[in-house]
């Protein structure tokens, strides 16, 4: 019973003083923070009425898991407020998870494991919108609000199968994750001292980023892991939600690897060879890789690989989930008569569509017939025109698809320069 009252006496004091500090400031980061605090201190309080004989049975469970649900809601509306809430898809889906939460903590489908399955699948997916996010236009401030919400996705993935369709207590995860939210509350609300004073010095930043996206690897890869695991084995749909979180999973650690600013596209690109083969082997897809003047293309660093990395990763997506091919070709060298990157990824599958290889960057491509262009399209487009590359993919009906890239290499090694 003490670390119940150690945990209701530590979410008290915290969410008084974040009434306090709302109270005189006025400042919605405040407010935000009590809304996250206050839950766990009623969920603590709900815990000692039980265990004082109080309060028990389906009124118990019914209360502990509308209170869990509103802990779930605070913490993720607090972690979102320094983004302005998030994206619109954000906003959304943070609002359905709560509505249909709560019907499903009163309602209790399946012995209320559905209740489960959802805050687990929804809190990872916006976990892993945020990194996504975080990736393209990440600031130090970021980072720690992402590592942060690994943190509370942790405490989640304890919390939620010991509960095994039962109520939900308090436990020693909450216990510790109650004052790294105090500390995060500190220093977005600049109470910490130097939190004023940006990050001026390039290797520190770069560090602190290497060493957060080891600890997103780390937490939500591993998490991500043992859910897929526990997927494999069960139903066409369960499977199928597996196949999804592998993809995801891929995208994490493809996402890990960029984050070192002197990664070159020779690395990165072996990476994806790495991490897309199991993917492509699932499919049935044998893959063929061809890699050649690698020193040269070492020079090609940071954003410009980065963005040569999504294109391939995009096209590889593309064949599997629509060129019904049986092979993949990838080829990354130097064409020394244009002094140029060139990229190629050929499959044998059905072949594009003219109209989805035709597809402008601001619209999403589909076709009556054929291969789909695929929602990526467009993204690829835009990604080669920043690079100042040209972009191709042609298809043959029953013969295959080709997307090829090809970009100065000078504009490539000056921009990785800058």
């Amino acid at each position: 019973m003490w670390y119940q009252i150690i945990t209701l006496l530590t979410a008290l004091l915290l969410s008084t003083a974040a009434l306090s500090a709302g109270l005189r400031s006025r400042r919605r980061m405040d407010w935000m923070y009590f809304g996250a605090t206050l839950p766990f201190v009623c969920l603590a309080g709900l815990e000692l009425l039980a265990l004082n004989g109080w309060l028990g049975g389906q009124k118990f469970v019914l209360a502990t898991r509308v209170t869990y649900q509103l802990i779930i809601l605070g913490v993720t509306a607090f972690l979102m407020a320094p983004f302005r809430g998030g994206r619109l898809a954000d906003r959304l889906l943070i609002r359905v998870q709560a509505l249909v939460g709560l019907v499903l903590a009163a309602w209790q489908p399946f012995g209320g494991l559905g209740w489960e399955a959802l805050n687990i699948a929804g809190s990872t997916a916006l976990v892993l919108m945020l990194a996504h996010g975080l990736w393209r236009h990440g600031a130090t401030r970021g980072w720690t609000v992402l590592l942060v919400a690994i943190a509370a996705l942790g405490v989640m993935l304890t919390d939620l199968p010991s509960a095994s369709g039962g109520a939900i207590g308090t436990s020693w995860a909450q216990l510790l994750f109650i004052p790294i939210l105090f500390v995060l509350w500190l220093t977005l609300s600049r109470r910490v001292v130097g939190a004023r004073r940006p990050v001026r010095h390039g290797g520190l930043a770069t560090l602190e980023r290497q060493q957060l996206a080891q600890d997103l690897h780390d937490g939500v890869g591993s998490q991500l892991t043992t859910i897929i695991s526990a997927l494999d084995h069960g139903s066409p749909q369960e499977r199928a939600t597996a196949a999804a979180l592998q993809e995801a999973l891929i995208d994490l650690k493809l996402l890990v690897d960029g984050v070192d600013e002197d990664a070159s596209v020779v690395s990165l690109m072996a990476n994806l060879r790495y991490r897309t083969r199991p993917l492509l082997e699932a499919a049935g897809i044998d893959m063929d890789w061809h890699m050649a003047d690698e020193a040269l293309l070492e020079q090609v660093q940071g954003v410009p690989a980065r963005e040569i990395l999504r294109i391939a990763q995009e096209s590889l997506a593309n064949v599997v989930h629509h060129a019904d091919a049986s092979e993949v070709m990838v080829t990354l060298c130097h064409m020394k008569a244009q002094d140029a990157l060139w990229l190629e990824i050929r499959d044998n599958g059905q072949g594009i569509a003219p109209e989805g290889a035709q597809a402008p960057e601001d619209m999403a491509p589909t076709q009556p017939a054929g291969r789909p262009g695929g929602k990526g399209l467009p993204g690829m487009r835009r990604r080669a025109r920043h690079l100042g590359g040209q972009f191709d993919i042609r298809g043959v009906p029953g013969e295959g698809t080709r997307v090829t890239l090809q970009v100065p290499l000078a504009s490539l090694v000056a921009a990785a320069a800058s």
